[in-house]
C-alpha cells in the first residue's frame, strides 16, 4: 500500500519513502518516479507531511521518530487485521491504530486516511472516483491531509470528524475487503452520493 500510495502522490508532490534499511528504501524509490528513499529517521526529519503505511506490527517503530515529526501532520494508513475462519476481522477490541500512532508521536498532528481503499485502485495510471475519509482533531491537520488526497485525481476527501473517528473507518477495511470475497466483485471502494432537495 504505501508503494501504490507513493506512486499517485509523486504526480503532483515530492515523495520521501522510508525504510529499516537503507537500501531497501533505495530501492522502493526506483520504482516511483522522482522519489528518494531514506532510513525511517531520514525521511521523517525530510517530510512535510508523513504517512504510515506499515503493517500494525511495526507500528512501534514510531515512537524513536517522535522528535523528527514533532509539530507535523502524519497521517496513519495502519489497518490492524487478521483472519479468522477465512474471512478478515478487525484485530483490536478497543481503540484504533491511529490513536495508538498518536500516542507514540504526542507532539505531532495524527490524522488517519486511506485506510479503507484497496491498493489495486492505487496501481492503475489514475484512480476510479472514490471517497477518503480522514478523521483528524483539528479541522487545520484535516485541511492539510485533505490537500494531499486532492492532488490524486479523483479523490475526494471527507472530514469524518474527530481522531476517535478511525476506529470506524479502520473497522471499515475487513468489511469492503470480505464483501469483495464473498461476491466476487473484485476489489471494491466507497463512494457516497448526496441527496438533495429540488431547488
Amino acid at each position: 500500500m504505501g508503494g501504490a500510495i507513493a506512486r499517485q502522490l509523486s504526480k503532483r508532490n515530492e515523495v520521501v519513502i522510508g525504510s529499516r534499511d537503507l537500501e531497501r528504501a533505495r530501492d522502493a524509490a526506483r520504482k516511483v518516479d522522482r522519489a528518494i528513499g531514506l532510513d525511517y529517521l531520514g525521511a521523517s526529519e525530510e517530510a512535510e507531511v508523513a504517512v504510515f503505511a506499515v503493517p500494525y506490527e511495526a507500528l512501534g517503530t514510531a515512537s524513536g521518530l517522535a522528535s523528527a515529526l514533532e509539530g507535523k501532520p502524519v497521517v496513519s494508513a495502519v489497518n490492524p487485521l487478521k483472519l479468522e475462519g477465512g474471512l478478515l476481522r478487525y484485530g483490536l477490541e478497543a481503540g484504533s491504530a491511529a490513536e495508538e500512532l498518536a500516542g507514540l508521536l504526542p507532539g505531532s498532528r495524527v490524522a488517519t486516511a486511506f485506510n479503507h481503499v484497496s491498493s489495486l485502485f492505487f496501481e492503475k495510471g489514475e484512480p476510479v472516483a472514490m471517497d477518503i475519509l480522514v478523521a483528524s482533531d483539528s479541522k487545520e491537520t484535516f485541511e492539510t491531509v485533505a490537500g494531499l488526497v486532492r492532488s490524486v485525481p479523483n479523490l475526494r476527501p471527507l472530514y469524518a470528524g474527530p481522531l476517535s473517528e478511525a476506529r470506524v473507518i479502520e473497522r471499515m477495511t475487513p468489511l469492503v475487503l470480505n464483501l469483495a470475497k464473498l461476491n466476487r466483485t473484485g476489489s471494491l471502494t466507497t463512494r457516497f452520493v448526496s441527496v438533495r432537495g429540488e431547488e
